[in-house]
């Protein structure tokens, strides 16, 4: 995915970065485009694989929820290593002196196997089922970490999920009145009706809430999850805010065994986290100069979202 948050970076850096931190020089550097927000590069060294990834440089303006999302990605990544079974990558280095590039970077290791968004387009439904419900697992795992307050990773400043997520459209209301950026009618007042059902959530878990197939990696042959990435938009947050309950699979939901989606309140504040989503990808397309077919599809969804409010 081309976008102007990805920094330059040559090879010679590269190579410099990975003798730094890795003491060797990699014989192999490729890079990995799928990512939307950071610079991503294999270095392959004689021994071992590792991926190092690049935050967009300063000059670089991006919404405010994702400023110093490279260090909400490392924290987030440690605190679910420390705190259970996960497989996530062991983070490397984390480096923010901009002596080799003029961005902060993170090195960890190599995650083994393909990911689910690869390999999908020949799973038969029982192995889709499989994986589902192992995603539900360790989402399920994932939650059982919780937090002091709600908020985003690096600043949970918020004692009640109301105001914390009220914040974070607060913010989102900014970024769209920094740019000017037109939006239908009402679309964020849309929200207000349906914000007295956020006060359901009592206590702050750490959500993913980034975890789509292109974030999930298994073996190809076992079917088995072998690792979770990206976790840079990591939350303190409703854990029905992952996006992996916007339409989940009766697989996932099995392997959460929790009627999570079906609790007093569900239907409004799914519906809330939607709302938020599709503004955030109506927002960005201006801020990261994406495509015209990009922000259609980005505009139909806040419609959608905006409907499905008023329609509750």
């Amino acid at each position: 995915m081309e976008s102007i948050t990805k920094p330059l970076v040559s090879q010679g850096q590269l190579e410099s970065i990975s003798e730094k931190h890795l003491a060797a020089k990699p014989v192999r550097v490729q890079e990995l485009k799928d990512g939307w927000f950071n610079a991503t590069f294999l270095l392959t060294l004689p021994e071992a694989e590792f991926v190092i990834k690049l935050a967009p440089p300063d000059d670089v303006r991006v919404l405010r929820y994702e400023k110093d999302l490279m260090a909400a990605e490392v924290g987030a990544m440690r605190e679910v290593k420390t705190k259970t079974d996960l497989p996530v990558p062991d983070v490397i280095a984390f480096d923010r002196t901009r002596e080799e590039v003029p961005s902060d970077y993170f090195i960890a290791a190599c995650v083994p196997g393909v990911s689910v968004e690869q390999a999908k387009a020949g799973f038969t439904p029982d192995e889709r089922a499989f994986i589902d419900r192992q995603i539900g697992t360790y989402l399920k795992s994932l939650h059982t970490i919780e937090g002091q307050a709600f908020g985003t990773f690096n600043k949970p400043v918020y004692s009640n999920w109301t105001d914390g997520f009220c914040g974070l459209l607060e913010d989102l209301k900014r970024d769209q009145q920094d740019q000017q950026i037109d939006l239908p009618t009402g679309a964020f007042e849309s929200a207000i009706p349906h914000l007295g059902a956020l006060a359901d959530v009592e206590s702050p878990v750490l959500i993913h809430w980034d975890l789509w197939d292109p974030n999930v990696f298994i073996d190809p042959v076992s079917k088995r999850i072998t690792g979770l990435i990206d976790f840079e938009r990591a939350l303190w947050a409703d854990p029905l805010m992952e996006g992996n309950f916007m339409k989940p699979s009766s697989d996932l939901l099995d392997g959460y065994e929790n009627s999570i989606t079906q609790a007093g309140g569900a239907p409004s504040r799914r519906a809330l986290y939607d709302l938020y989503l599709s503004l955030i990808m109506v927002i960005e397309s201006t801020y990261r100069r994406f495509t015209v077919e990009h922000e259609k599809m980005s505009r139909d969804f806040l419609d959608r979202s905006i409907a499905a409010l008023n329609g509750l």
